[in-house]
């Protein structure tokens, strides 16, 4: 639902108030929002890029708010006019992998879950997909 937030809107204050800046996005925006970025990719695929930046370069991301703020500490901008915050992804801890890790490990998976055949072939595919590109 985060990356629903970005707009096109977005975009264009940005490339305003920054001549020259980038735009990086996660593919799960909107295609309009990827076709006007200067760059779409995987999270890792985003960290990779910003990271080979020139330091001075600016770069507005599209994607989860506490990501773009990990990315560098500055010439970065979050490609939003409000928070993108996943409501989710903040709710795990430490605590949390920890135990999940220590229950595969004692052959006791803990939160698994189980799905049918027709959807384990669709999700495949999908995945499948978004990793080839």
């Amino acid at each position: 639902s985060v990356h629903q937030l970005f707009t096109v809107d977005n975009i264009d204050f940005y490339r305003k108030k920054f001549p020259g800046i980038l735009i990086a996005t996660h593919p799960e925006c909107d295609p309009a929002i990827c076709d006007a970025s200067d760059f779409v990719g995987s999270t890792s695929q985003l960290i990779k890029y910003i990271a080979d930046l020139d330091p001075e370069q600016k770069v507005a991301v599209g994607t989860e708010f506490n990501m773009v703020n990990r990315l560098r500490p500055k010439n970065t901008y979050v490609l939003s006019s409000t928070k993108p915050e996943c409501p989710t992804m903040n709710e795990t801890t430490l605590i949390d992998v920890y135990e999940t890790l220590k229950a595969i490990d004692d052959g006791e998976p803990i939160n698994e879950i189980q799905v049918d055949e027709k959807t384990q072939k669709w999700a495949k595919i999908a995945l499948e997909r978004m990793m080839a590109l």
